[in-house]
């Protein structure tokens, strides 16, 4: 489950924790996602903090052991130190990571630009997916995005229900195919994320509890802020009645493909019919209108 608790978010809202929300929002190169029992927050998909509730207190983490490796000294995690500790260690990620030989924060770091268009950036109201979760894991499933179908239009904002989506995110072209080494490993590309997809959806009491938990999420996000795209979405609350619609639904989302390559045909050409976001001209709004299948993705190319 990725919902917080009561307690949790009133520390959030207005008690302890109100500080570090404050500086989230008033930053928007930084985002915070819900974990559940814990907090994250993420820089250029890094995680930059996290903060783990106890039973009656929180536990502040800083950046994990692998960005330890620059051996900078940095300043003690916590509300009184946010303003000296976030700076520098968003220096940390973009020095040693995002401009460091092995640069692994790139899918990542589309997500979280995703993320900013659609929540929070001054075009988020006119787009019509909202993005509830990124990075999403447990033992039944691992995906990219989840997000909440809300169409921008009036009939359906005047509306309460929404719809689920997955969005595998991928980049360039070598990330598309699903290959499988001697050793039989397995690299997942669109279609092996797709056949994952189609078996976690097989339990549907999981996939049942999975929605209503990301619905749940959605709405604490809107609650604390995090989603801020119009008086409607700042007046939600859990108590706020949404109604899911339909069934979850797999997107994908390509970054910076090459359409000359081959890789996105031979892989499609083993896959049954999969959805797609095209860019509304470039940018990172999505928009239902903006969806191709796999027939019109092969046309295209």
């Amino acid at each position: 489950m990725r919902k917080i608790s009561e307690q949790f978010k009133k520390e959030l809202l207005t008690g302890s924790l109100h500080n570090l929300l404050t500086y989230v929002k008033e930053d928007d190169t930084l985002d915070l996602e819900l974990r559940g029992s814990e907090i994250t927050v993420y820089y250029r998909g890094g995680a930059l903090l996290s903060i783990e509730e106890k039973e009656k207190d929180f536990e502040w983490k800083p950046l994990d052991a692998e960005y330890k490796k620059s051996k900078t000294i940095m300043p003690e995690t916590s509300v009184e130190n946010i303003e000296r500790y976030i700076p520098q260690a968003k220096h940390v990620i973009d020095k040693y990571i995002v401009c460091g030989p092995k640069n692994h924060l790139g899918e990542k770091e589309i997500q979280q630009l995703v993320i900013k268009e659609n929540n929070y950036s001054p075009n988020s109201d006119d787009t019509d997916y909202f993005i509830v979760d990124m990075e999403y894991q447990d033992s039944v499933g691992r995906f990219d995005l989840v997000a909440l179908r809300w169409d921008s239009n009036s009939a359906s904002r005047k509306s309460n229900n929404v719809s689920l989506a997955i969005i595998e995110v991928k980049q360039g072209i070598n990330a598309i195919r699903t290959t499988i080494s001697k050793k039989c490993d397995i690299k997942p590309g669109l279609k092996k994320h797709q056949e994952d997809f189609y078996v976690f959806c097989k339990n549907a009491v999981i996939k049942r509890e999975f929605m209503e938990d990301m619905l749940t999420v959605f709405k604490q996000k809107c609650e604390l802020g995090i989603i801020s795209a119009n008086n409607k979405i700042k007046s939600i609350t859990e108590e706020t009645n949404l109604s899911i619609v339909g069934d979850l639904d797999f997107i994908c989302l390509l970054a910076n493909y090459k359409k000359s390559s081959k890789n996105l045909v031979n892989e499609l050409s083993v896959m049954p019919d999969c959805k797609f976001f095209t860019s509304s001209f470039t940018g990172y709004g999505l928009y239902s209108k903006c969806i191709m299948n796999k027939e019109e993705i092969l046309r295209l190319l």
